[in-house]
């Protein structure tokens, strides 16, 4: 069984319906993995506990809402902290090398709102280019990323049936990590 890690970068966990669920759904389905919550400590991070961690790790997961069409500063902050020269990537670093690496994270705009002529414009890879990016420079192997899409969901403003159509769209989106996951 691989050693994996999740981070969760979003910034209010208790708050979040969508990644709280996937998170949720994970541990229940039974899959052993440290899970490292970033708005527990937002923006204090002990850089060489975390740099422990993902020497340790087979796998590194990232678990996050996308915010303004990339990752949360939060977790952003959490990289450039933690992925440093002489660690992550230069000419002597190998401690991430060979890891594998894979991207979780829910939208609150349906898929068909990305795209060209869609509002979004863009499609969802190009949104993430920049962590398959970073994994390519740590020479980490990136992995197919899973994506729940219309999983915004805002007490008192979303529709009436939106809390149950999110929370089991992101159930199986967390049964499809814990499959992933323990397929590795």
């Amino acid at each position: 069984m691989a050693n994996v890690l999740v981070i969760s970068g979003h910034p209010d966990l208790s708050h979040s319906l969508a990644n709280r669920t996937i998170l949720e759904t994970l541990r229940a389905c039974g899959l052993s993995f440290t899970l490292r919550r970033l708005d527990e400590t937002p923006f204090r991070f002990d850089v060489e506990e975390e740099q422990a961690l993902l020497k340790k790790a087979d796998v590194i997961v990232l678990q996050f809402p996308m915010f303004w069409y990339s990752f949360p500063a939060l977790m952003k902050y959490w990289l450039e902290q933690v992925f440093t020269h002489g660690f992550a990537y230069g000419s002597e670093s190998t401690a991430l090398k060979g890891k594998k690496f894979l991207i979780s994270f829910t939208t609150g705009s349906p898929k068909e709102a990305f795209g060209e002529g869609a509002p979004n414009a863009h499609t969802l890879e190009e949104y993430t280019y920049s962590l398959k990016q970073i994994a390519a420079m740590c020479g980490m192997e990136y992995l197919e990323p899973i994506v729940t899409c219309a999983a915004a969901y805002i007490p008192g403003v979303s529709p009436e049936g939106d809390q149950d159509r999110i929370a089991a769209a992101c159930k199986e989106h967390g049964e499809k990590l814990a499959a992933v996951l323990k397929a590795l």
